[in-house]
């Protein structure tokens, strides 16, 4: 049963269990999810393009990405740099470091997709 009291809400019944340090209970709820980063953070973003991301996960990446990244346009962010800092601002960032690199977006929908599978495979697991 939960604390009534309110200064400790339900924080410490669901402490271990939400912990993110907690890395035996990531194992389990995600096997492989380390592994599987490793791994596809060490292919090339040809193969990663090409080979391991479906149509619709590289449309979602790249929405993430534009989203993100001032609709995927340096001319925007060279525009913003400009609003922001003024006509100096390349003294002081570059594009670059404004807008981050595709791969990234990609990676990331990779392993939403891994843990949806393993989720997918519990429950059909649990239901027979």
């Amino acid at each position: 049963m939960l604390n009534p009291d309110i200064t400790n809400g339900n924080k410490k019944q669901n402490e271990k269990k939400l912990c993110p340090s907690n890395r035996t209970l990531h194992d389990t709820q995600y096997p492989f999810l380390q592994e599987f980063s490793e791994l596809i953070a060490k292919v090339s973003i040809k193969l990663l393009e090409t080979r391991l991301i479906t149509s619709q996960q590289k449309k979602f990446a790249t929405e993430l990405w534009e989203a993100e990244n001032f609709g995927g346009s340096k001319e925007k962010c060279k525009k913003r740099m400009q609003d922001i800092h003024g006509n100096d601002w390349k003294e002081i960032t570059t594009i670059k470091n404004e807008m981050n690199d595709i791969r990234h977006y990609y990676e990331l929908v990779l392993l939403i997709d891994h843990r949806e599978q393993w989720d997918v495979f519990k429950k059909s697991a649990n239901i027979s």
